[in-house]
């Protein structure tokens, strides 16, 4: 999230921290060894399946310019996919940890940040097939860490409320990762922001070889509203 230009603190440094809650659905492809396929997970599952969450960010910036910002959001689903290639269910455990170096370019009328850091993604996946010569459960998983560099700008519309945006690509652990978010902030009170976007993360990731039992396919969006209360000191 951002600080609005006329609230930030005047000290050395300003801090906010959000937690938030995103109503995602999560569309791709899974793979697990030999079987897999696409995958849908709507609002609905999120909902009906939700076994534990939570989201949260936390940021800090200097007068220089420079800051820091940290992001982590996990969710358990329990049953909560279905896949259109058979009676399978998947069950997912999903946590994605941000840690990314900021600094400011003020621009007239507009904020730019630009970002640089990292991307932890830590999957657990288990596929529990229903029917057919594979009936039984296969359970994968795979931890890894994507580079990013990204930027987000912001730009006020009156004194209560603000437009942002923001985006990243990146890769490394994973053949590709992207982020994509937008919405407005409205600075109602002198410490407190709420917050309400759109955010979409993508991710494509393959572990092993295609064909084998060893083989792990994560390839991904996932996207909601997003909705945050961010409280600055």
């Amino acid at each position: 999230m951002l600080y609005p230009q006329s609230l930030v603190a005047q000290e050395d440094w300003a801090f906010v921290i959000t937690p938030y809650l995103l109503a995602p659905s999560i569309d791709g492809t899974t793979t697990l060894g030999r079987v897999g396929g696409d995958v849908s997970v709507d609002p609905g599952d999120i909902w009906d399946n939700f076994e534990a969450g939570g989201m949260l960010r936390f940021e800090g910036r200097h007068d220089s310019g420079f800051g820091f910002a940290l992001d982590y959001s996990v969710m358990n689903l329990g049953n909560g996919a279905s896949s259109p290639i058979g009676d399978i269910r998947v069950d997912y455990d999903q946590a994605v940890l941000e840690a990314v170096a900021t600094y400011r370019l003020d621009g007239t009328g507009n904020q730019i940040d630009i970002y640089a850091g990292l991307r932890h993604w830590d999957i657990d996946t288990h596929l529990n097939v229903l029917t057919g010569p594979a009936t039984g459960q296969i359970n994968r998983g795979a931890s890894w860490t994507d580079p990013i560099a990204g930027l987000r700008w912001q730009r006020r519309l009156s004194p209560q409320w603000r437009v942002l945006m923001q985006g990243d690509v990146g890769g490394g652990g994973s053949d590709f990762t992207w982020n994509a978010m937008g919405g407005f902030a409205y600075d109602r009170w002198e410490n407190t922001s709420v917050f309400m976007m759109y955010r979409a993360l993508g991710v494509d990731y393959e572990e092993g070889s295609r064909g084998t039992s060893s083989f792990f396919e994560y390839d991904t969006v996932t996207q909601g509203l997003l909705a945050g209360v961010g409280f600055r000191f």
